[in-house]
This record gives C-alpha cells, structure tokens and sequence, in this order.
C-alpha cells in the first residue's frame, strides 16, 4: 500500500540562502500503527523526491528510487525516532539562524518567521518522528546538490484529519 500525496507548499529562506523548508502532506488510514504507516510513505511516489528537482504536482508523481540525498531502499521505519515538537521547531530554528556563513546576530527576515510559524503549527497536531539521515555510501549519485547545510526531516502523523505531514528543512 501506497499513501496518496495531497498537496505540497515550500518556505524559502531569507533570499540568496538557497535554504527552504519542504512540506509535503499524504493521507493515512489513522487505524495502522506507525510502522504501517511509515511503510507505506517509503514505497509511496510522492515520498520519492530528490528535493533538487520540483516538486511534481500530485498527478504527476513517480515513482524515483531515492529520497533526499538516499537511495530510497536506505531508508526504512527503523530510521524514523520518536521527537518532539518543540524539539523539531528548535532544530529547525537554530539550523535557519545559526550558520558558519551568518553573523552571530542573524535572524531570518520577519516574513519568512511568520511563514515558518504554520508549519511550526503542524508540529504539534499529533505524533513526531525524525529520520536519522542515512549514511554517506546510501547516498545516490547527486545526492551531493542538496543538503550541504544540513537535511533535517521531520514526519507527523496527524490521525484525527487523516494526514501524515512530511517537513524536510534543508538547501540546494
């Protein structure tokens, strides 16, 4: 079984960063336990990105054979841990604010904070996990372009609207 993709948005960051948080929501039967589900959201197209790339509407989804920066058979249920969403928001945040390249004083502009906000929002709508990205030798042949600055995926598992959100926070 396969999860239908639902809808995506993207937040970029402060102009010239390349940064962006990714959202993309796919429909769940609340009934299956979180391994089922996870299951699920590998094998499904919509979870298959590169995240270099466009993101595909949702008819015109494929079927890639990698997520991110992975091979997709790298990536299985085992990898997804139990977060929080305050913990989620924070490592988003300092990964936004907090580069080499950044003053010590920096802070995204305040447009982009309150854009963050709602997906922030989403964090706290049900059960938080957090990929442990694969490693290196997972990585496809350009997995390379994206996430030099960091790739940080969070998934929420929203059962009382039916919805699995997928938040990746990364650069290309």
């Amino acid at each position: 079984m396969t999860l239908p993709l639902v809808g995506d948005e993207v937040v970029h960051l402060d102009s010239g960063t390349f940064m962006w948080v990714q959202l993309t929501r796919f429909l769940i039967d609340p009934d299956q336990d979180d391994q089922s589900i996870l299951e699920s959201l590998i094998k499904s197209p919509g979870y298959q990105h590169d995240y270099a790339s466009p993101f595909p509407s949702a008819t015109e989804v494929r079927a890639w054979g990698i997520h991110g920066r992975w091979m997709i058979d790298a990536i299985h249920p085992g990898l997804f841990e139990p977060w929080t969403a305050e913990a989620a928001k924070a490592e988003i945040a300092i990964w936004a604010n907090d580069q080499e390249w950044t003053d010590p004083e920096y802070s995204q502009p305040h447009e982009v904070i309150q854009r963050l906000e709602t997906i922030y929002t989403l964090m706290g709508s049900g059960t938080v996990l957090k990929l442990r990205n694969p490693p290196r030798e997972c990585e496809h042949d350009y997995g390379f372009v994206t996430g030099n600055l960091g790739f940080h995926e969070f998934i929420v598992i929203d059962r009382i609207l039916r919805t699995l959100h997928v938040i990746v926070a990364s650069d290309d």
